[in-house]
């Protein structure tokens, strides 16, 4: 497997995972998210929230696609 492949996945699995555990620590605020005490129900909260989760969760799935692919298959 390519080394620079290997090492672009090692680091996408790793950023995602930070931008996951850092905004759910509540490290960084998500742009455009309504604050806390401003939001009328707990679905615009979330609503909020989806765009910066889902980008942190394709950025670690592209880190495991990266890490898998490459692989030679078996010739049988």
């Amino acid at each position: 497997m390519n080394r620079s492949r290997l090492f672009a996945g090692w680091l996408c699995v790793a950023l995602g995972f930070a931008l996951i555990a850092l905004l759910g620590y509540g490290v960084i605020d998500p742009p455009g998210m309504p604050a806390a005490g401003q939001a009328t129900s707990l679905g615009a909260l979330l609503l909020g929230l989806l765009p910066s989760v889902l980008f942190a969760l394709a950025v670690f799935v592209l880190g495991l696609w990266l890490l898998k692919g490459g692989k030679p298959k078996d010739p049988r």
